[in-house]
């Protein structure tokens, strides 16, 4: 990511305006939600920059511990005009301006205040996704200069924040099937319109529409003119069949398949167990270290880990055991147990969960039924 840090004349309060400017998300895991950025002109000294709160360094000591940990500091960064909108361009994505309607002596104030920002001293902050992002900064730098911001139309009623996420990940499934299993029971509550705007889209269509009440006392629209600098590059997403759903329902139907050769043959194969509770430990034990160690928000209340249960682990070498040695399992009765209670959190509505868990779920459920009712099932005539 470009990060320039160039020096800030004096502003000429009657030359200088501000815009927001709103960019489309990019492929990369850091762009995937759009980016907000606050342009900065001053016709008098021929000033045209960008501020942003989105920059970080990726060669910080412990950056990607620190990141898991959901201890990633950011910084305000000021780079030239044309520098940033090269960026975006070259990324194939849109950058839409808006105008704000500030008299000079509210231009100066957030000049100002963003003087302040730069400071080594004062630059980098504790960043926060939902609630401290570049977005949400510059939104709040905006306001402050203005008394009570108001809106006209209306959000989605009752959207929450992993609907809200989903409008932005629907083309790069792994990504949020990723996000989907990290994030907890607390992302499924209803967000309010002032939430939601850590979204540059929704901060920019809300922006759109809010009403502040100007320097002589009447109302007026928060932006005025805005113009799209840069216009989308259509992407071309090539047919992938490597998606989640696909990779699931093929683990629940290869599990199907095991389970009728193993009845047909009357024995046991035991990697099928270690695939299946490999595949659910690993990952739980990354969800319980995120819900217990990580300051990332809404990833400690995660009903997942009733399914992706670290357990599966500890479990394993007594499914193997048994298995080799024709004894009964009856530790796949707390195998069943935490399956059902996954399925009643469910039903329930405890929380969202990813389609493709739920195939995985069967799986499982399949798998250990087998284990506790074997005999019986291999009695049966399936030729």
């Amino acid at each position: 990511m470009l990060c320039f840090f160039v020096s800030l004349s004096r502003i000429s309060a009657e030359e200088a305006s501000f815009s927001i400017l709103t960019c489309s998300p990019g492929d990369e895991a850091y762009a995937l939600f759009g980016h907000t950025g606050l342009r900065y002109r001053d016709s008098n000294n021929g000033t045209d920059i960008v501020f942003g709160y989105g920059y970080f360094d990726f060669s910080a000591p412990n950056f990607m511990w620190r990141f898991i940990l959901g201890e990633t500091d950011y910084m305000v960064g000021v780079v030239p005009y044309s520098h940033f909108i090269r960026e975006y361009e070259e990324r194939g994505s849109s950058v839409i301006e808006q105008k704000v309607n500030l008299s000079p002596l509210q231009a100066e104030r957030i000049y100002n205040a963003l003087a302040e920002n730069c400071k080594p001293e004062n630059r980098v902050y504790r960043y926060n996704y939902f609630y401290n992002n570049c977005t949400t900064r510059i939104r709040d730098l905006l306001y402050s200069v203005f008394g009570e911001v108001s809106y006209g139309g209306d959000l989605p009623e009752n959207m929450t924040f992993r609907e809200a996420l989903s409008l932005l990940t629907g083309k790069h499934q792994w990504y949020a099937f990723g996000i989907n299993l990290l994030l907890g029971a607390d992302v499924d509550k209803p967000a309010s319109r002032h939430q939601l705007q850590f979204i540059p889209a929704f901060f920019m269509n809300d922006a759109g529409k809010a009403v502040v009440e100007s320097s002589a006392g009447n109302m007026q629209p928060l932006v005025g003119e805005t113009t799209i600098l840069l216009g989308e590059q259509p992407k071309v997403m090539e047919k992938n069949h490597f998606t989640p759903f696909n990779v699931s329902l093929l683990l629940l139907l290869a599990t199907m398949i095991v389970m009728l050769c193993e009845v047909r043959r009357k024995r046991t194969y035991w990697g099928l167990d270690v695939l299946l509770m490999l595949l659910q430990g690993i990952p739980g034990m990354l969800l319980l270290f995120m819900a217990l160690f990580s300051s990332h928000p809404a990833v400690g209340n995660n009903w997942l880990l009733l399914l992706l249960n670290p357990l599966a682990l500890v479990l394993m070498p007594q499914f193997v055991y048994c298995t080799i040695k024709g004894k009964p399992m009856r530790a796949a009765w707390v195998q069943v147990a935490f399956v059902a209670m996954f399925f009643l959190s469910a039903i329930f509505s405890v929380q969202v969960y990813p389609v493709p868990v739920y195939f995985f779920a069967i799986a499982l459920m399949a798998r250990a039924m087998f284990h506790l009712y074997k005999k019986k099932i291999c009695e049966l005539n399936l030729y």
